[in-house]
């Protein structure tokens, strides 16, 4: 067993106990690892099965930037503590400074704001690697460094995804990148349906198992039926699924009653794709086969029996389509959960091992929900984004980012009522102008990366029922809120 033990700030040490029990390390693979964790007055001592180098992420505050997961640089194992505050400031510096010295040799034009940004996070952490014998002087100067250091990193995205854009507007003209949104209920239901067209060049219908099959052997069909003659009457590119999401609610209730039964459970679900794909064969050139496989424990299923029925889905929809593509969806792709789970497979792993069995998977799918509880990840920032979707780049696939970012923080009656925006993650409680602000740069980084091939935002309104609170673009008197009209502005200036 090996230990990492790290000195703790104890201004507001009990403040700051429920994130540092969210810590976890990563190794060589980035995959996060089983971790206990233990606290002794200012120390946090990390155990866990390797004695291997590695990076422990945890929750920390910046100002400006909420509570997101900052990661410190490779550490190996001493028998003398590290001061947190400096491992972090450190690992954030030496990820931005990397990440410039990268984009830059590639051709990116820095401004004088950013080279002045890094001197200051740099000078900062000089100062903070001197007071190292003085932890109040320490703490100080690494939140110096750190805010600094993620100043850069926004700085430094940003100018990437402009430049990025610019570039791909101007060699080829406006992207095919499919932006979309999901299509869960009835046309005639749907929020200024009629400025769809505006906004969206693509729509994905939503397949739920639920609704397509509420009784088992039984399909209803006529609101898949009037969902595609939308999407085909308002000229949207169509995407539809997912048809198997691992998730209690998107379950049809009679399934329950199969309930650790594997064989049985994979048995109803591979019937379902074959049915739905069988049928609208030829109609739907995307298929996202399964979403949420192997994340967590549900229908008694371990994560071995996720990962067959996943593969045996997607095998039934190739047999019953042969020319169409499939993809399969993961969420929480940074991983978090797995430093208090018992499963062994992260999601980028997950996907590489269903990749190389050759069931015919061509694309992924990445849920990207910050800020929010489970099933949502932990927030982050956007240099932390970017550096995510070049990691699940190294898959060699194409990729689909469905969205979502919260514009409120209340209850929501029609969410999921098992998942909350996380208030105390974001820099403020997030509002509309929040979601606007967030979603504009997100989805801007998203469509310049030329591997993601389309984003969709999670659910249009907030009025039907949803998974993520507050997530929608239109407020449940089916207003538009500030993401609509941007949305519409981004559709006529950068997609074809």
């Amino acid at each position: 067993m090996g230990v990492l033990k790290f000195l703790l700030p104890s201004n507001d040490l009990a403040r700051r106990l429920p994130g540092f029990r969210k810590a976890y390390i990563t190794g060589l693979d980035k995959t996060p690892g089983r971790l206990s964790v233990e606290f002794r007055n200012e120390l946090m001592a990390c155990f866990r099965e390797t004695s291997e180098s590695g990076r422990l992420f945890v929750p920390w505050s910046i100002a400006g930037y909420g509570t997101p997961i900052v990661g410190t640089a490779t550490l190996a194992e001493r028998s003398s503590p590290y001061m947190l505050a400096l491992e972090l400031a450190r690992g954030k510096l030496n990820d931005v400074r990397n990440q410039t010295a990268d984009w830059v040799q590639m051709g990116l034009r820095v401004s004088p704001e950013l080279s002045e940004v890094m001197a200051q996070a740099r000078k900062a952490f000089i100062q903070a690697a001197m007071s190292s014998d003085s932890p109040e002087s320490c703490l100080t100067a690494s939140q110096a460094s750190l805010e600094a250091s993620s100043r850069a990193g926004d700085l430094l995205t940003e100018a990437y995804v402009s430049q990025i854009l610019q570039n791909r507007l101007a060699s080829a003209g406006k992207l095919t990148t499919h932006l979309g949104c999901m299509l869960t209920s009835e046309p005639d239901k749907v929020p200024a349906a009629a400025q769809w067209p505006s906004a969206f060049n693509a729509a994905q219908v939503g397949v739920s198992w639920k609704q397509v099959a509420p009784s088992e052997g039984k399909y209803r069909w006529e609101l898949l039926d009037a969902q595609l003659a939308f999407c085909r009457r308002n000229r949207l590119e169509i995407e539809a699924g997912p048809l198997i999401e691992f998730r209690p609610s998107a379950l049809p209730d009679w399934i329950w009653l199969w309930e650790r039964d594997q064989e049985t459970i994979s048995g109803f679900a591979t019937d379902f794709v074959r049915q739905v794909v069988t049928r609208y064969r030829g109609k739907v050139p995307l298929w996202h086969v399964v979403a949420r496989p192997a994340s967590q424990e549900i229908l008694g299923l371990s994560e071995e029996e996720q990962i067959r029925i996943t593969a045996r889905a997607v095998q039934a929809a190739r047999q019953a389509d042969p020319s169409a593509q499939l993809s399969i969806g993961i969420d929480r792709p940074w991983a978090e959960w797995m430093s208090s789970s018992h499963f062994q497979l992260g999601p980028l792993h997950l996907c590489d091992y269903l990749l190389r069995s050759d069931l015919g998977i061509s694309s992924i799918g990445i849920e990207i929900a910050p800020g929010f509880t489970n099933p949502g990840s932990h927030l982050r920032d956007l240099f932390e984004f970017s550096r995510l979707l070049d990691l699940y780049s190294l898959l060699n696939v194409p990729l689909h980012l469905f969205m979502a970012i919260p514009s409120a923080s209340g209850p929501d009656a029609a969410a999921d009522p098992t998942i909350q925006v996380d208030v105390a993650q974001w820099p403020v409680p997030p509002d509309e102008v929040t979601q606007a602000a967030w979603a504009a740069r997100w989805l801007a980084l998203g469509l310049a990366k030329p591997f993601v091939r389309s984003v969709t935002w999670h659910h249009a309104g907030d009025l039907l029922p949803h998974v993520y609170p507050h997530a929608g673009l239109f407020r449940t008197d089916g207003s538009p809120k500030p993401i609509f009209p941007w949305l519409q502005s981004l559709r006529k200036d950068v997609i074809a």
